[in-house]
């Protein structure tokens, strides 16, 4: 498997292995995450801060990548769908006990063998629709 798609997926197995601790592994200490937002944070300590609260709020989560595209200068995208049941707080929200199947896309740019910048997508109102919280 090509080094930059290799990377990318380490980030999938950390949030699988609930090991926050990875991303100094795998992220550059400068590196940028862009949450769903569009708000620009420090990588390292944003990503930790996700594998901890969806871990934490979802202690079944599961991960399966789809697909990978490598789209050239050191690009990797990697469609997944992530799915739990929510038995713990999510941002101050008591657990539902609610299943959630969410379909996400994940853009990560690689230099150097770190990951540099990242970016995901996900319908956040789907989720929310699945755990009882809005309504679809």
């Amino acid at each position: 498997m090509d080094k930059i798609a290799e990377l990318h997926r380490s980030v999938f197995a950390a949030v699988e292995a609930q090991d926050p601790g990875r991303v100094t592994q795998i992220y550059h200490p400068d590196a940028v995450y862009m949450t769903t937002d569009g708000d620009e944070h420090p990588a390292r300590e944003v990503v930790a801060e996700i594998i901890k609260t969806f871990t934490g709020a979802f202690p079944d989560l599961r991960i399966e990548i789809q697909r990978q595209h490598l789209a050239g200068d050191g690009v990797s995208v990697i469609e997944y769908t992530f799915s739990g049941t929510h038995q713990g707080e999510l941002e101050g929200i008591a657990p539902t006990g609610r299943k959630m199947e969410v379909v996400a896309c994940s853009v990560a740019e690689v230099r150097d063998g770190w990951i540099v910048r990242e970016r995901d997508y996900y319908d956040t109102m789907a989720m929310m629709t699945q755990l009882g919280l809005a309504e679809g």
